[in-house]
């Protein structure tokens, strides 16, 4: 199960052919992955579903602060898997193990509108086993995008920074949950809380999925990313942003597609990038035709990766899982 390496993305943080505004997040002072706060659930019938600390095997691109990546994200799935009430499956539940292959962040600060964007990725290798027998039920890849913005008219201020990417690691973290509970074992989810310590706190560190679309995404339910496709013309882009990415997160191999035939890409940059992933998540072969035309058009340093790293992969989607 290997992970395509992603173009542009050296192990470094030499940036080659981007441009000199796309900063490595390895540029100043190491930043800190924190994992979310979720609330604590508990399903009638729980179906226990336990993750090993994740392994380390593949690139890392950033400087963070130890524990580093693969034990914030063993810890922050972990953490969202306890706050979905899972139910279904075997009753002794799963053991899930999984590698890290892949593990980056970009940050691009546009010198029109002085809006820093942060874009994560994470590549996760999984497989897990029935708790009863041992016997390995689902193995996988679980690829997760997601990205942030806000103003910031210095440039390089890390607290923005910082901010940012706790927003995005707290998406990332809690959407790939998402898909290994939802789409790999097919087990029912119910939408998980994430707490915060005050209202300040809140509006300074939450993400696409504390938004009121982010129970939608968490579900990945085409029938919930059809109501969020009302919102997709709202004034608010922040709200734009919040529906595409409950239409993305419903979007996988075989699903239905809910967005019209062809995508019309939106101004902002924000929206268009979970419009991206939208597309790749789709991975249909309109969705990655209309990804291979993006690539001449598309001025945003940062999604211009997140489109040639999708479509180098064939897409970035996971196949809903059918056993009962």
């Amino acid at each position: 199960m290997g992970t395509p390496n992603l173009p542009g993305f050296p192990s470094s943080c030499d940036l080659l052919s981007l441009s000199a505004l796309v900063l490595c997040a390895c540029t100043g002072a190491p930043l800190t992955l924190n994992a979310p706060n979720v609330a604590p659930a508990a399903a009638r019938v729980p179906t226990p579903l336990d993750i090993e600390p994740i392994a380390m095997t593949g690139v890392v691109v950033g400087d963070y602060m130890s524990p580093g990546p693969a034990a914030v994200l063993t810890a922050a799935i972990s953490g969202e898997l306890r706050g979905r009430a899972l139910h279904g499956g075997e009753p002794g539940g799963y053991a899930v193990r999984c590698s890290l292959d892949r593990f980056a962040t970009r940050t691009h600060t546009s010198v029109t509108d002085g809006q820093e964007t942060l874009t994560a990725y994470a590549d996760l290798s999984c497989q897990a086993k029935r708790v009863e027998d041992g016997a390995v039920v689902w193995r996988g890849e679980l690829r997760g995008r997601t990205s942030a913005s806000e103003p910031n008219v210095l440039g390089s201020d890390a607290r923005t920074t910082q901010r940012l990417l706790d927003r995005a690691a707290s998406d990332l973290a809690r959407e790939m949950a998402s898909d290994l509970a939802i789409r790999g074992l097919a087990l029912v989810a119910a939408p998980s809380a994430r707490v915060f310590a005050d209202a300040e706190q809140q509006r300074l560190q939450m993400g696409l999925d504390d938004s009121p679309f982010g129970n939608a995404a968490l579900e990945e339910a085409a029938g919930d990313a059809t109501a969020a496709l009302r919102a997709t013309s709202d004034t608010s882009a922040g709200v734009r942003a919040a529906a595409w990415n409950a239409i993305a997160m419903a979007a996988g191999p075989g699903e239905p597609w809910v967005a019209a035939a062809t995508l019309q890409l939106d101004d902002d940059a924000r929206v268009r990038f979970v419009q991206y992933k939208a597309l790749a998540r789709s991975g249909s072969p309109a969705a990655m035709t209309q990804l291979m035309a993006a690539t001449a058009k598309e001025g945003d340093p940062l999604l211009a990766e997140l489109v040639a790293d999708s479509i180098k992969s064939g897409g970035i989607g996971l196949a809903r899982s059918r056993r009962q």
